[in-house]
């Protein structure tokens, strides 16, 4: 019995061991950004691209929530949320606001990022729009770390994050859409990090202001006669502090989105799958999605959950004015 007991207090002891190095870890290297957390980019593109914002008709409102690694008996799973806004405010000007919020372990990563996008449309079969965010983020974790016996109190980037770290940062990107039914985007964000990042750097792989990038695009194939529409998409993906990364979408509409299916593969780190529901009620829309890993900690946990509830407002009212200039 008391051999039974040590080991319960030394398998105690050693998660909470574990838990505290992973929170640590995450103090010094996790300023990965939102851009490769969300699957539902294909959803509301202004996740990963300031130039998308304003770039649909109307104005936008998008929560997305994320469960990361639910069910983890160590606790300490990823939950990321997100409340944006992008609309077109003139002929030519796009605005987006987007409010992040992610909870790791102990550790609170707070982020407010505004887009600003300028809209080209001018042709009859091309749109564009070129955009870039300013961004300010707070990492936190809770005061009471410092009683943690197991935790080094003069750690320095664990007293920075007690009182707050906080960041500035940038991002560009600029958003096509070609006869409607083939898109493109381009994104270079942590302009002002990778240039921090990079003084006095010697190394020619760490020089430069385009090693992080977002770059995709994808195309819809209506379905004569059967009311279907069928997009597959591709995202490829440099972001920091995360591993490079291939994503392979294909998502399938019918009866004017009413039903919307699709499937995600995600490479890197062992690579993920994604499955995806939604549906499209008047100016609303919801999105579900569950992924999974193809990694051995995908023992010790249920899966990934990802919602996304969408509404469009102004749009009727736009369309109107525009009938009357004609």
């Amino acid at each position: 019995m008391n051999f039974l007991a040590m080991s319960i207090s030394n398998l105690t002891t050693m998660k909470y061991i574990l838990s505290t190095i992973f929170c640590v870890f995450l103090l010094g290297a996790l300023n990965a950004q939102n851009e490769s957390i969300f699957l539902h980019y294909h959803v509301n593109p202004t996740l990963i691209n300031p130039g998308a914002s304003g770039f649909s008709e109307g104005h936008e409102l998008f929560l997305n929530g994320r469960l990361q690694n639910t069910g983890f008996d160590g606790g300490g799973s990823p939950q990321s949320y997100a409340l944006s806004y992008n609309g077109r405010v003139s002929s030519t000007f796009g605005l987006g606001a987007q409010l992040f919020r992610e909870d790791i372990a102990s550790l609170t990563r707070t982020k407010f990022q505004l887009n600003y996008a300028f809209q080209f449309d001018k042709f009859e079969n091309f749109k564009l729009g070129v955009g870039f965010s300013t961004e300010f983020e707070s990492n936190r974790v809770p005061s009471d770390y410092q009683n943690n016996p197991l935790v080094d109190i003069d750690d320095i980037l664990l007293i920075e994050s007690i009182a707050g770290k906080n960041f500035f940062d940038a991002s560009i990107g600029a958003w096509t859409e070609i006869k409607g039914n083939t898109f493109i985007g381009l994104s270079i964000p942590n302009l002002i990090s990778q240039r921090i990042n990079n003084i006095g750097s010697t190394d020619p792989d760490n020089t430069g202001l385009a090693r992080y990038y977002i770059l995709t695009g994808g195309h819809s194939f209506p379905v004569e006669g059967f009311n279907f529409i069928l997009e597959p998409s591709i995202l490829i993906r440099k972001a920091r502090d995360t591993p490079f990364g291939v994503d392979f979408n294909v998502k399938a509409k019918y009866l004017e989105e009413k039903i919307i299916a699709g499937l995600t593969y995600r490479s890197g780190t062992g690579g993920n799958i994604a499955l995806l529901l939604g549906t499209k009620f008047n100016d609303f829309k919801l999105f579900y999605s569950y992924d999974f890993a193809f990694q051995r900690f995908q023992r010790y946990n249920s899966g990934s959950h990802e919602l996304t509830l969408s509404v469009v407002f102004g749009k009727e009212e736009k369309d109107r004015a525009e009938k009357h200039r004609k």
